[in-house]
Parts: C-alpha cells; sequence; structure tokens
C-alpha cells in the first residue's frame, strides 16, 4: 500500500457499501461484509480500491447505471470528493486533508449514490452513478 494511501469504510445514507457479483451495493443492516477501500490521489481525484485487490469503483459510462467494481486504472475509476460542511462544499484534493465526516463523490460532475427508487427489502442495493437522490451524501470512515 502506497504511503499516501488512506484507509476508508463508506457508507450510503448510513448502509455499509460492500461488492457483491462485481457490483458496488449497500449492504443494509449487514455491516460484517462491508468492504474496507485503499483511498489513493489519482489524476486529480481520488481512485478507491478494496483493500488487498486491483478491484477499483469503476463508473462504466456517463448514463444512469450501476457502479462497478473491477481493475481499472483509467478516468473511469477516478472520483471526486468533496466534503459537506455547514458553509458548503469544499473539494478534497490531498488525502491527508480527509476525515471522517460527509461527502458527496462524483465523476464528471455526475453523483455517485444508491437509487432513490429501490426496494425496501433488507436485500443488498446497487450504488449508481448520477443518481436521482439530491442529497447523495455519503459518510467516509477513516481506518487507516
Amino acid at each position: 500500500m502506497p504511503e499516501n494511501d488512506r484507509i476508508v469504510k463508506l457508507y450510503a445514507k448510513g448502509a455499509p457499501v460492500g461488492v457483491l457479483d462485481g457490483r458496488a451495493v449497500c449492504l443494509s443492516g449487514d455491516g460484517r461484509r462491508a468492504a474496507e477501500w485503499a483511498l489513493s490521489p489519482a489524476d486529480g481525484g481520488f481512485r478507491l480500491t478494496v483493500k488487498g485487490t486491483e478491484d477499483t469503483l469503476t463508473a462504466p459510462g456517463t448514463d444512469r447505471a450501476p457502479v462497478l467494481v473491477r481493475p481499472d486504472t483509467g478516468p473511469a475509476s477516478v472520483w471526486r470528493l468533496q466534503h459537506v460542511t455547514p458553509a458548503g462544499l469544499g473539494t478534497v484534493t490531498d488525502p491527508a486533508a480527509l476525515r471522517t465526516g460527509t461527502y458527496v463523490l462524483t465523476q464528471n460532475a455526475l453523483p455517485l449514490g444508491r437509487d432513490l427508487f429501490e426496494s425496501p427489502a433488507a436485500a443488498p442495493h446497487p450504488i449508481v452513478i448520477r443518481t436521482d437522490d439530491r442529497t447523495p451524501h455519503w459518510t467516509v470512515e477513516i481506518l487507516l
């Protein structure tokens, strides 16, 4: 793991995020399967890689679609993090400045989040690019 990587857990609308069948999902009520992510600087943003693997959080395009978790070192796996504060959004560019808190994750100005029209069942729910959620807030928990 490179020295400037941070190890984090991600939560979308309070639900821990993990990987199921090559896709990022919310694991409502099942935090045991949540992934730990290595967050590393990449091309003006950050790449989120499942700890111990080469699998990165990757958007397949700009259309509304589930987010994939697969090996990818291109622009499709670079995310912008904006810290949500009472004063508004502040873009994070330095991993050392990252703190546990609330963030918005985007790629090409498209927000990442949960689908507002997902089933209320406790089954894993997909994470999508270009979410229709007007407040696509994530909790980023710093582990290391």
